[in-house]
């Protein structure tokens, strides 16, 4: 990336530790600084190879990055955005990787505004559509963005074009394809595809288990139906408090495809033809 010398990571867990090892490995005359409250960790992602170096203190951190890309939990994200703003340098750009867009845009807006005024820094929104129910540096991996998706959110009244492209180059680099939407086009897509899918997940773990006889029954189905279920629920709480309106737009949708499909048990024929007809959805989307 064309005069990118440093970039700054703050919160270097999965997501944090990935980009910095892939970022690493595409640029290794670019400086990754990881910036988070656990020096013990922070040492141990160094050793990993996940950042170059490291600091607890975050105006030291972000004071001198080209790039800096805030991977904190989702409901920290604004927080440490408008937290960096007074530190940045002139045309720094920001980006985090929240899988909320509108209320973290709505959050930072006028400080980002003022900020962009006073030192034309820029703000991208941007969501890497990859990761695990696993957390932690621990898991990080190099190769997490490839051939993923991600989303970024432009303003115009956030960022230049410029930097847009720049941190389209960015995701690009490390494997992910780059998509442009609007933060609401992201959150309501996000709601059907993501955050209604780990709401259900922890709903079927919830019914199962109150039948407690019959977990020593459950095989593949089970665990395939309820593995998301395992993942960070102060997380996912976040997520989808964040988000609740289109999610709940979208548990209307499937409460809809349920009575569906129950009346479909009164109809053998209407039965068989929607298996078939979502067997043959899943095969199609797999091509």
């Amino acid at each position: 990336m064309q005069k990118i010398k440093k970039i700054g990571i703050v919160g270097v867990g999965l997501i944090g530790g990935s980009i910095g090892l892939a970022l690493r490995k595409k640029y290794p005359e670019v400086e990754i600084i990881g910036i988070g409250r656990n020096e013990a960790r922070l040492k141990l992602a160094k050793k990993k190879g996940c950042i170059d170096v490291y600091t607890t203190d975050l105006k030291e951190g972000v004071h001198d990055v080209d790039i800096l890309i805030i991977s904190t939990p989702v409901e920290l994200t604004a927080k440490f955005i408008k937290d960096s703003l007074p530190f940045v340098k002139n045309k720094c750009i920001i980006t985090d990787v929240a899988s909320v867009k509108r209320e973290i845009i709505y959050a930072i807006y006028n400080d980002v505004v003022k900020y962009k005024a006073q030192k034309n820094i820029n703000f991208i929104g941007s969501h890497p559509i990859a990761g695990s129910e696993k957390a932690g540096f621990e898991y990080a991996n190099e190769n997490l963005f490839k051939n993923s998706v991600c989303v970024v959110c432009y303003d115009k009244k956030l960022s230049s074009f410029n930097s847009l492209n720049i941190v389209k180059r960015m995701w690009g680099s490390i494997g992910a394809k780059v998509v442009q939407l609007t933060a609401e086009e992201h959150d309501k897509i996000l709601a059907s595809t993501s955050h209604t899918l780990h709401l259900i997940s922890y709903a079927l773990v919830k019914l199962i288990n109150k039948k407690k006889d019959y977990l020593k029954f459950t095989g593949g189905a089970y665990r395939d139906m309820t593995r998301i279920a395992s993942s960070n629920p102060k997380l996912w709480f976040n997520i989808c408090r964040m988000n609740r309106d289109f999610i709940e737009k979208e548990l209307n949708d499937f409460r809809k495809i349920i009575e569906k499909l129950q009346t479909c048990l009164k109809d053998i024929k209407k039965l068989k033809k929607f298996l078939i007809s979502a067997y043959e959805l899943t095969i199609k989307s797999k091509k």
